[in-house]
């Protein structure tokens, strides 16, 4: 391969330029021969002017300058040197291609100027015979061994015609050198061609030798560069959190997956202590295989992360640190927890449907015969304010009887497409409404309670059903402020459906509450069947959504329903019926 193909070749490797939009494209960058004409043009002109310049200055001490026709010639060189450095410099800044080519001009017009100087200050004697030398060098930089060889059989060619001008008289006042001095010219020849022919062999073995290290540093670096981006993506990609840290447990690494599971940006994390981002991290004397611990990210949302830690060791097998790989367990635990609802549910739904006529056909007697033995027998004050009490609590057994047979026995959802903006406002308008205190109880405390919704905001459910959610929602609400409060509830459109959050100002929940609220018969209220929150969540998975859940003790809690756009099929009656 020719040092003109080289650039051709190595851009050849790389990769195609991806198509841009613009008229006008992008400047390439100029080949490496450019900037070493450049640097040649650049040491010409300080080879000829410390040279050149000095010789001139040697030559005009002591001497008429003007009568000197060597020293006239000195500075036509000179001059002649620095016009043709301008042109190249014109000509280059001009140049597509062809660079080769320019190159063999330059160093055969070098060589060329430099046998004008040898056969004006001496000829074989001369010392600007070390030129054909330094072109030759100059030669082998630029177009390496070939240019090298090439400028090696010019010097030669040039050596020989100036030794074979002074045998021979060609073209000199005196005719031919002396027979004594025949033997010093043929010998100063001689030691010439074998020095051209020396450093020929030698720079331009030694220039491929750069060129083809050169060129397998390129490549190297092109599969390091390739190797890096491989390894980077592949991490980038890696949907487990990779965290990597020091003994001293100081974070040197923290990838995208980590940083979108703990909610910490990689740049907030790196180079903090490791048992400030992950509490509950074991020390370096246990190791476990793996473990779970619970995460609280900055949001406040909380989290439940699965842990392997391995060593990270140097080239010499010794630990440096430690390599966190961490996975959020979070929707597989609801997932099991949801599923041990299920288990539950089917077995209320089993013992339901076996005691509901064993307990309501006896309540349904007692009822009427306690209300016959009220408009019948003569009773006193007490005896009437005993009855009464016994006839409300039957109806309140009824009633938790009818619930709970509602929840363990449910009708399936009848789908329609409904305005959920329409449908919250009106039972926000409903819900204050009841909750207004009457005269009787004027210091009753009044919820405030507002809604923030689009003005048109649709989905596919079973109205009847979205209107028992929320309004149990809202009375827990309202039932977790006793002094009163705000109750937000805000709706709107999201990716993959819509969304529905109320949030209150109350008491709060515990964290040990928040894993049991929606399991039937757990109430954190005095007075609470418990089958509130669970209605309401079996509700939402049969739509097809979800429901979350985040409360802090003193700062209220926060329920947001989410719905997707569309719902799955309607189970039939007997696909429901446990």
């Amino acid at each position: 391969m020719t040092d003109a193909a080289e650039p051709a070749a190595e851009a050849a490797l790389a990769p195609a330029p991806a198509p841009v939009q613009s008229a006008r494209r992008p400047p390439e960058p100029p080949p490496e021969i450019v900037a070493k004409l450049q640097w040649l043009m650049f040491f010409r002109v300080v080879i000829i002017t410390l040279l050149l310049g000095s010789t001139l200055v040697f030559r005009i001490i002591g001497a008429d300058f003007a009568a000197s026709p060597i020293q006239l010639t000195l500075l036509g060189v000179i001059i002649t040197t620095y016009a043709l450095t301008i042109v190249y410099a014109v000509v280059l800044s001009r140049l597509r291609s062809g660079y080769a080519r320019f190159a063999y001009a330059q160093l055969s017009i070098d060589l060329v100027i430099g046998a004008v100087l040898i056969s004006v200050t001496g000829g074989t004697e001369s010392l600007f015979l070390i030129l054909f030398a330094l072109t030759v060098l100059n030669a082998s930089i630029l177009l390496y061994r070939r240019g090298a060889m090439y400028m090696m059989v010019i010097s030669t060619a040039l050596i020989v015609l100036q030794v074979a001008r002074e045998a021979l008289g060609w073209w000199l006042p005196g005719g031919p050198v002396s027979d004594d001095r025949l033997l010093g010219v043929f010998l100063s020849g001689v030691s010439n061609i074998s020095a051209v022919f020396l450093v020929a062999l030698l720079a331009g073995y030694l220039s491929e030798q750069v060129r083809d290290t050169g060129r397998r540093l390129r490549v190297a670096s092109r599969d390091l560069e390739a190797a890096r981006a491989l390894n980077e993506r592949i991490i980038d990609s890696i949907q487990s959190g990779l965290a990597s840290y020091t003994l001293d447990g100081e974070l040197i690494f923290f990838n995208p997956a980590a940083a979108r599971i703990t909610g910490i940006p990689p740049e907030a994390a790196l180079y903090r202590d490791a048992h400030e981002i992950f509490p509950g991290l074991p020390g370096a004397e246990h190791q476990p295989p793996r473990w779970e611990a619970p995460f609280t990210r900055p949001d406040g949302a909380r989290r439940i992360l699965g842990y392997s830690r391995s060593p990270l060791l140097d080239r010499a097998g010794e630990r440096q640190g430690w390599i966190l790989a961490f996975q959020d367990l979070t929707p597989l635990r609801e997932m099991e927890a949801g599923l041990r609802r299920s288990e539950r549910f089917a077995a209320i739904g089993k013992m339901a449907a076996g005691i509901a006529h064993e307990i309501r056909n006896p309540l349904a007697s007692m009822s009427g015969s306690i209300q016959m033995l009220g408009e019948t027998a003569d009773l006193d004050p007490i005896g009437q304010r005993l009855m009464g009490i016994v006839l409300r609590e039957t109806d309140r057994l009824n009633a938790l009887i009818t619930d709970f047979l509602q929840f363990a026995r449910p009708n399936p959802p009848q789908l329609e497409e409904i305005d959920l903006a329409a449908l919250l406002d009106e039972l926000v308008q409903v819900f204050g409404y009841l909750h207004h205190p009457g005269d009787d109880e004027p210091d009753t405390p009044v919820p405030d309670v507002r809604l923030e919704a689009p003005a048109s905001l649709t989905c596919v459910a079973d109205p009847r059903q979205l209107k028992q959610v929320f309004w149990n929602l809202l009375n827990n609400a309202t039932q977790a402020m006793p002094e009163g409060g705000a109750v937000r509830m805000t709706a709107a459109r999201t990716a993959d459906g819509v969304s529905v959050s109320v949030s209150d100002s109350g008491i709060g929940m515990p964290a040990e509450a928040l894993d049991r609220i929606f399991d039937p018969f757990y109430s954190t209220k005095e007075h609470g069947t418990g089958l509130g929150l669970a209605q309401v969540l079996r509700i939402v998975e049969e739509h097809g959504g979800r429901i979350d859940v985040s409360s802090r003790p003193g700062e209220g809690s926060r329920f947001v329903v989410h719905l997707p756009i569309r719902t799955p099929a309607t189970p039939t009656a007997e696909e429901a019926t446990p």
